[in-house]
């Protein structure tokens, strides 16, 4: 299932994240976050989640990332036309979209990655 929740700072949305990582075991790889192009978070870079800015233009930066434009995300999430207009002016309006899924969390961990080992906890390394 898809999740789509509006949020009106960015510190929300870290506490979002935060939350959903303890408390359902999502990684913040499965997160997208939309916003307008010109307030991109400088943290951004430091963490896993994806940024999809909300810009008519192309920048250097869309040609070397997984960004796509917010617009674009938003269509190829399968939300209907009329959806999709209410979340651009949603972004339009200054405010920022948290996107994930359920599906993620049904992934396979690998048996030697950390979160393998966060999983087993202390003791069982034997």
């Amino acid at each position: 299932m898809q999740y789509i929740e509006k949020y009106t700072s960015l510190d929300e949305i870290l506490e979002r994240i935060d939350l959903l990582k303890q408390e359902e075991n999502y990684y913040e790889e499965d997160f997208n976050i939309l916003g307008l192009a010109d307030l991109e978070p400088d943290w951004i870079d430091y963490m896993g989640c994806t940024y999809n800015p909300h810009s008519n233009s192309m920048s250097f930066k869309d040609f070397f990332t997984q960004n796509v434009k917010a617009e674009d995300f938003l269509h190829g999430s399968g939300l209907n036309p009329d959806l999709v207009r209410t979340h651009l002016k949603t972004l339009e309006d200054g405010m920022f979209l948290l996107a994930f899924d359920d599906t993620s969390l049904n992934r396979e961990v690998n048996r030697n990655s950390v979160e393998s080992e966060i999983e087993k906890g202390p003791g069982d390394n034997f």
